[in-house]
């Protein structure tokens, strides 16, 4: 929110005047009605301790999500409302955040807007929690309760100003606010009350809860190089996109081209020496055409662009599927076989779908013995929609079914792209695939997709 004050609108001006209007207000309260009681030397020491923490605390925001910071100053604000004076503690807590946020170059209606939201909430749980001299268990629970109220006013007061920028409904931000930062701020919160309650039970063992900022720190730590890791990666897998639509893109012209002559030559040769080096040159030629297509199917299943969904019947899928590989299973010597079992139908992107399942009868047809037929089983299970290809080839041995559907994997029963494709697609459609085999007995994929 630093912006200058030209920026700001009338509606946020009012809201960080009134935010520090409210906490001025309660706070020469709560002061009044508590005064400097139970103000033991020792608590005044906290004072240049808290204002310290804060200061740090702004100075190094810290991590404890992939995509959220939480700012470590309302532990020492926390622990001054408790401990501190009621005239004191509030006030220390707000010098220290305006102090921190002019420390960082905020504006100053920005550092006004938090001093103000830290010293209304730290004056309510300062009403409600201040600690004296003994403590029992019904200071316990006011302690808890402070804190607990200190994080609620604390989120509330923050969306105010967000809400009126951007014009978003205030419960809607509110409840995506707390929901990331409960965790976080919850815990902040007992540490702080932990740290409260042992300086006047125990003193000596008060700074024990602060172990955890190490942890914390290391933990930052590892979330941003674990960030860094996963935007490089994103980067490489962004790039193999590209290369593999390119590459495909690059070679399909040329490709045509060969193919074209080579077809000419195949007329023109046919009874000659050459007509069985130009049928191999053709076969060659056609694989390849394949690989690249796999490759465009590939690089179209790793987009991140929303699914074209529409109802989809798995029967007249399957269907198209048979129709297109007809002429393969002939010249292999496999007959290809449907069995529908019951409607089958899902909301998904017909081209993808229709392009794991033709991957998936590629590889049976091609390593099915002839004779044997190759079978489409579409049929409904206890978790939705399922589609089935069942082969009798030769089965995967078991030390290949770990990596069976991982990029460019081969084994016996055909090329681990196309079931790298079939295996991206189903995933985004948010369903599963696996397979059962034995060897010497066949292989049985299975495609099941949600409701």
């Amino acid at each position: 929110m630093a912006r200058s004050s030209s920026s700001l609108t009338p509606p946020l001006k009012a809201a960080i005047f009134v935010t520090l209007a409210a906490g001025v207000a309660v706070a020469v309260a709560v002061g009044l009605h508590g005064g400097l009681v139970a103000a033991e030397p020792w608590r005044w020491a906290l004072v240049p301790a808290c204002l310290l923490g804060v200061l740090l605390a702004e100075r190094y925001p810290v991590k404890i999500g992939p995509e959220q910071k939480v700012n470590l100053g309302a532990l020492p604000c926390l622990v001054a409302a408790l401990l501190l004076p009621p005239a004191v503690g509030p006030a220390t807590a707000a010098v220290g955040v305006l102090a921190g946020n002019r420390l960082m170059r905020r504006t100053w209606w920005e550092a006004g807007l938090n001093a103000g939201n830290v010293l209304l909430a730290t004056a309510l749980a300062a009403a409600v929690g201040s600690l004296g001299q003994r403590v029992d268990a019904a200071a316990d629970m006011r302690a808890a309760a402070a804190a607990l109220l200190y994080v609620v006013v604390n989120i509330a007061v923050a969306v105010v100003p967000a809400a009126l920028h951007s014009g978003r409904p205030y419960l809607v931000l509110l409840r995506q606010a707390a929901g990331a930062t409960w965790p976080a701020s919850l815990t902040l919160a007992a540490c702080a009350v932990s740290i409260a309650l042992l300086a006047i039970e125990a003193p000596p063992a008060a700074p024990l809860p602060l172990v955890v900022l190490p942890l914390i720190y290391r933990m930052n730590r590892a979330i941003e190089a674990q960030s860094r890791a996963n935007a490089q990666l994103a980067g490489v897998l962004a790039a193999q996109r590209r290369f593999l639509t390119d590459v495909s893109h690059q070679v399909a012209t040329p490709l045509a081209t060969i193919m074209t002559n080579l077809s000419i030559l195949r007329r023109a040769t046919r009874g000659g020496p050459t007509e069985e080096a130009v049928a191999d040159s053709v076969a060659e030629a056609e694989r390849m055409k394949r690989m690249l297509g796999r490759l465009r199917a590939l690089a179209h299943a790793d987009e991140d662009v929303p699914l074209r969904r529409e109802l989809v019947d798995l029967a007249e899928l399957t269907s198209d599927v048979v129709r297109a590989y007809a002429a393969q299973a002939v010249t292999s010597g496999v007959e290809l076989v449907t069995e529908v079992n019951g409607s089958a139908q899902v909301s998904a992107d017909k081209d993808l779908l229709r392009e794991a399942v033709a991957n998936l009868v590629d590889n049976a047809v091609r390593v099915s013995p002839r004779g044997s037929d190759v079978k489409l089983r579409v049929e409904h299970g206890s978790g939705g929609p399922r589609i089935a290809v069942i082969d009798h080839g030769p089965g995967i041995d078991d030390e290949r079914l770990t990596n069976l559907f991982d990029r460019f994997q081969r084994s016996d029963s055909g090329s681990g792209l196309g079931l790298a494709i079939a295996r991206r697609v189903v995933e985004r459609h948010g369903g599963t695939i696996r397979v059962d085999t034995a060897r010497g007995e066949g292989s049985t994929f299975t495609i099941e997709l949600p409701e």
